[in-house]
């Protein structure tokens, strides 16, 4: 079994890889998140590590680089403590919750940024078994609501496991 700072370094290795290919002319492209563009996907997604990285003791500053928030959260992921208890400031949520959701946050948003760059699309599969499996056993009015997922689309019964995340969390595999 994969541990969370492993699961993690596996997602953001993803992103590293798809990141590191926006060039100048891609940030406002219309990206795969209806009504964003690629520069408001990157926001997001480093946003959402920033905020959760630092209830998980990582220490990164506000509009800190990705290069930043990477060495911040392998850091702070590799101590066990950090990812022990009750999160402030997500409703009591545990620590090992904050992390899944940073992990499954990343691993989705690395796939619209490929999708939209044209780019190798396939993500981590351990990660993906990990984060659908999870997505799956939280309530729909927690994952739907306002700036979350949209609804669940249809696939084939056949479809790979990382086509069944995708069109669980409402994007066209």
């Amino acid at each position: 079994m994969t541990s969370v700072d492993q699961m993690w370094g596996l997602v953001a290795a993803k992103w590293t890889e798809v990141n590191n290919q926006i060039g100048d002319a891609d940030w406002e492209t219309a990206s795969t998140c209806d009504g964003w563009c690629v520069k408001d996907v990157v926001d997001h997604a480093t946003g959402w590590q920033i905020t959760g990285g630092n209830v998980l003791g990582a220490k990164i500053p506000d509009g800190a680089d990705w290069e930043t928030i990477h060495a911040a959260m392998s850091s702070a992921l590799a101590d066990p403590a950090n990812l022990e208890g009750q999160a402030e400031g997500f409703g009591g949520m545990p620590k090992q919750g904050v992390a899944g959701m940073l992990i499954g946050d990343l691993l989705v948003h690395s796939w619209d940024l490929a999708r939209t760059l044209g780019v190798d699309e396939t993500l981590p599969q351990e990660a993906v078994s990990s984060t659908l499996m999870g997505l799956q056993r939280m309530p729909d009015a927690m994952l739907r609501g306002e700036n979350m997922f949209g609804p669940a689309l249809e696939v084939a019964d056949d479809a790979s496991e990382q086509d069944k995340l995708l069109a669980f969390v409402g994007r066209q595999p």
